[in-house]
């Protein structure tokens, strides 16, 4: 079968990329883009066989994809400032010791603590939201609250959060595929700068998280080049999905009067809401991996040094694994198998957090309105990345509830 001319970066695939996805699915699981030197990995079983073998498919970050003609390269010094490879760029045993340092602060137990501290951040910017009767959801309440949220947990100083979320968006362009080589050249500097900031806030901090890893550098069980590393993974992955998630699952809601009534009368069903926001509308389009030896997956071999994308958004919609993949179905049975939050030894650290936070602010806005729907005449749009799936905006109107 002839393989599809389908480019992935093209800004309408972008906008909409889940057609091209089937039609690359029509090809195989697995689909190679030369102009790319690119493995898309589009099948959940797929995914799956990939996820459950670290020792073929490392995850280490050797190569990122720029937006010049057909794509080309870059070295891992210029992808990766500090030269470390970090928790869910790392591979065990480094990737093991990694997380288990932090994996407590995140731990269902733990995050379930926070509650009272996401409810400060989420009540008093919904309520503003709902009172004004609407706005740009994303400005107002996706962006703010999950950013602030990891500032806290992480021990960094509130009054930086608008330049956290700068950084956060440098360090998902700079794998976003589209970024030209003088974009480039900005997004370096930029995240330079970052890393400048958390060696800064590691020296002197002893807060949250950051006290823990400055006593990991202390201790030897880290090098400082890693503990950076570490931090800028924790704040850009602990506020992109979360952003994300509460953009995509707000948007379904606001789309569905009978949807947002179900919701109301039982809050409980906002879990589900959730898992299948995250299966319609994976955060992050897709991860890298390197095939460490010649490998075939999916009936496609796969050379030694090859490099994969899996395509969670693809796989969360395979026809094999889901029934009428891309209708929403609240309830859906097969709904936790999504792959939104990845599987394996790499499953999202922070996924406990980002439900929690979804959950708190859904419930808050359910219960201050009375209707909610999108503003007439305005159209939102995706941000233009290979790497994620997050909203620029989400123009609401809101009717207050009595």
């Amino acid at each position: 079968m002839n393989s599809p001319s389908v480019d992935l970066l093209d800004e309408a695939v972008l906008a909409s990329p889940y057609a091209a996805f089937e039609e690359l699915r029509a090809t195989g699981p697995v689909h190679h883009q030369p102009s790319l030197d690119l493995y898309f990995v589009l099948d959940h079983e797929a995914i799956r066989e990939v996820l459950d073998d670290p020792d073929t498919y490392s995850s280490h970050l050797v190569a990122v994809l720029q937006r010049m003609r057909g794509g080309v390269s870059l070295p891992a010094s210029d992808v990766i400032p500090t030269g470390a490879d970090v928790l869910a760029i790392a591979d065990p045993p480094a990737h093991t010791a990694h997380r288990k340092l932090v994996q407590p602060t995140f731990s269902r137990r733990e995050v379930q603590n926070l509650t009272e501290a996401i409810d400060d951040e989420v009540t008093s910017r919904m309520d503003a939201f709902v009172a004004g009767g609407g706005g740009d959801f994303m400005a107002t309440v996706a962006s703010p609250v999950p950013v602030r949220v990891i500032s806290r947990i992480l021990g960094l100083p509130e009054q930086d959060a608008d330049r956290l979320v700068r950084w956060s968006d440098m360090a998902v362009e700079l794998l976003g595929g589209l970024a030209d080589a003088d974009r480039l050249e900005v997004i370096f500097e930029e995240i330079a700068g970052f890393m400048d900031y958390l060696g800064e806030q590691l020296d002197d901090g002893s807060a949250g998280v950051i006290g823990e890893v400055r006593g990991a550098v202390a201790g030897g069980q880290l090098t400082r080049d890693e503990a950076i590393g570490l931090l800028a993974q924790l704040v850009a992955a602990g506020t992109e999905s979360t952003t994300s998630l509460l953009g995509s699952s707000v948007r379904i809601m606001a789309c569905d009067e009978e949807l947002q009534s179900h919701l109301r009368a039982d809050p409980s069903l906002i879990d589900d809401l959730i898992d299948e926001s995250l299966r319609l509308e994976s955060p992050f389009r897709g991860h890298f991996r390197v095939a460490t030896c010649d490998a075939t997956l999916g009936g496609t071999r796969i050379p030694a040094g090859g490099r994969l994308m899996l395509l969670w958004g693809a796989a969360n919609r395979d026809p094999r694994r889901y029934e009428e993949p891309e209708r929403f179905e609240l309830g859906r049975p097969s709904a936790r198998g999504h792959l939104g939050f990845g599987r394996g030894i790499h499953f999202c650290l922070g996924a406990h957090l980002a439900r929690l936070e979804a959950q708190r602010t859904i419930e808050r806005l359910l219960q201050l309105t009375a209707d909610i729907h999108l503003w007439a005449g305005h159209e939102d749009s995706y941000h233009p990345s290979l790497l994620i799936r997050r909203l620029e905006n989400l123009f609401l109107s809101v009717t207050p509830r009595p």
